[in-house]
């Protein structure tokens, strides 16, 4: 069992709280900013409107005193973007040794395209593992679908139980529950068009000509980027790639695959390299822009299917 007051910023603690009145966020937020404000660890609130009203009601001119105080709804840039600003966010202080607070409410979860935060939530327990930071996660249960609640117990290693943070019974490691929640994996249908490209300008080409011409614009731009970018990652890799697109049901799906020596992480992709590092960002902007992307290797050799909309 862990206590506020008695973390000093030994490792990842990654907490979900689901409440489901004003009484119980309020016996979590308080005590959790509290402590933090006490033990002079920078708090950052992500929160909606209610945690606002809260934590001025209880806190008043000491909000002055947090690193950060930002409004959920305006925070929220897509999932990918949205680890990214947490991380970034976080950075300096967590280079420095410095034992930081999260308070994080993610209100885009009751939208129907927030259900994907769940798996960028997992990745968190890799990207910030180790470092000196308590996260805690707010779900209102009178807002959120009970699928995805169900997910986010999944996701957090630890869960307040209405007493006490405690060691959460359902949780999965991060890449057991990825693949639980990505489309299924099945051999491409043999009526693929498939093609072997040796530069990106060649898979870009492929692209135009296999749009429909009444493809929006803005969509023709997602899918000839995102495949570019897998592309110039798998020449890389392997010195060819083969792309390959076919229907499946509401979807258009685009395969890059190459015979390099694998891409094993569930969780590539998932959260962009440092901004100072060069490259490394091809398959996280190729996620960024499609609804889905899956990865699977096999030895050597990777395979990364994208779905976008069938226009």
């Amino acid at each position: 069992m862990l206590a506020d007051s008695s973390w000093t910023g030994g490792g990842l603690v990654h907490e979900v709280c689901l409440y489901e009145s004003d009484a119980d966020l309020r016996a979590r937020v308080v005590p959790f900013v509290e402590e933090g404000l006490a033990g002079q660890q920078p708090v950052f609130v992500v929160a909606g409107a209610g945690v606002h009203a809260l934590l001025h009601d209880h806190f008043g001119a000491r909000l002055a005193d947090l690193a950060l105080l930002a409004d959920a709804d305006e925070t929220w840039v897509g999932a990918a973007q949205t680890l990214a600003f947490y991380r970034d966010a976080l950075r300096q202080r967590l280079q420095a040794g410095t034992p930081c607070r999260l308070l994080s409410e993610p209100t885009w979860m009751a939208q129907a395209w927030g259900a994907a935060w769940s798996r960028y939530d997992a990745v968190a327990n890799e990207l910030l593992a180790g470092q000196p930071c308590w996260t805690l996660c707010l779900h209102d249960r009178r807002q959120v679908p009970q699928p995805l609640l169900d997910s986010a117990l999944r996701v957090h290693p630890y869960v307040w139980d209405g007493s006490r943070t405690a060691p959460s019974p359902h949780y999965r490691p991060t890449d057991e529950f990825l693949r639980s929640v990505e489309p299924p994996w099945s051999p491409p249908p043999a009526s693929r068009d498939c093609q072997v490209v040796a530069a990106p300008a060649e898979a870009r080409s492929l692209v135009a000509s296999a749009l429909p011409a009444a493809t929006e614009e803005a969509l023709r731009d997602d899918v000839t980027l995102a495949v570019n970018e897998l592309v110039a990652n798998a020449i890389t890799a392997a010195g060819t790639a083969e792309v390959s697109h076919w229907r499946q049901g509401d979807a258009m799906v685009w395969e890059v695959s190459d015979a390099g020596s694998g891409m094993h992480a569930a969780t590539a992709g998932y959260a962009p390299p440092p901004a100072d590092q060069l490259g490394g960002r091809g398959l996280w902007i190729a996620r960024t822009l499609a609804d889905e992307a899956v990865v699977r290797s096999w030895g050597p050799g990777t395979a990364i299917r994208l779905f976008f909309p069938a226009s």
